[in-house]
């Protein structure tokens, strides 16, 4: 399934675009797969696999503009390019508040709106954003140093939400995030040489 949606993705040109030092088709291919391999549904991983194609607020690059969501809902489907979709326009940030506030919406800041969500979209965005956290240390050799921290509040905020092997990963990566230990990974994965 990952090979196939990593032969889609990069028709829209994937390899050609960087993040954090490498092409955006690895990190979203390796998103997909970290929701593959803690068990998530067909619709989640798809979704993990293209999850920032129309860029982010974070990751202005976009590979596909919003017009073009059809073409995407055809490859993924329906549920997992709703995913997407949100993912790309949501400000991500508010879903570690939102639970707080007893509700599960979140804005849409480009649009000046706001989304309600029920818990199952809630938990899958949340689920998705571990994911894409987790392979973004994986290969940040520039993270501040407070960065593992940052992030362990907001997923220990929201742990009721994520699945255990999410959560456990997220625990895992995030406690040891640092740049020297992100350039040694990468050193052995071979995105870094010494030379």
């Amino acid at each position: 399934m990952l090979e196939q949606l990593q032969r889609e993705v990069r028709t829209f040109g994937t390899d050609q675009i960087f993040h954090f030092g490498r092409p955006l088709t690895s990190h979203l291919v390796e998103t997909g797969r970290w929701l593959k391999k803690w068990g998530n549904p067909r619709a989640l991983v798809a979704a993990g696999a293209f999850h920032s194609i129309y860029g982010t607020e974070e990751f202005r690059e976009r590979a596909v503009s919003l017009e073009r969501r059809p073409e995407i809902r055809q490859i993924i489907g329906e549920e997992a390019e709703a995913l997407v979709y949100l993912f790309c326009v949501a400000d991500r940030h508010a879903l570690f508040s939102a639970q707080a506030a007893g509700s599960y919406s979140v804005p849409l800041p480009s649009l000046g709106t706001r989304a309600e969500l029920d818990e199952p979209t809630f938990a899958a965005l949340l689920e998705l954003e571990a994911a894409n956290i987790v392979d973004s240390a994986l290969h940040q050799a520039d993270a501040p140093p407070t960065a593992g921290r940052f992030w362990l509040e907001r997923f220990g905020s929201v742990k009721p939400w994520l699945s255990d092997r999410a959560y456990r990963t997220a625990r895992e990566v995030l406690t040891s995030w640092c740049a020297d230990t992100v350039r040694e990974r990468m050193r052995m994965e071979g995105w870094l040489t010494d030379n």
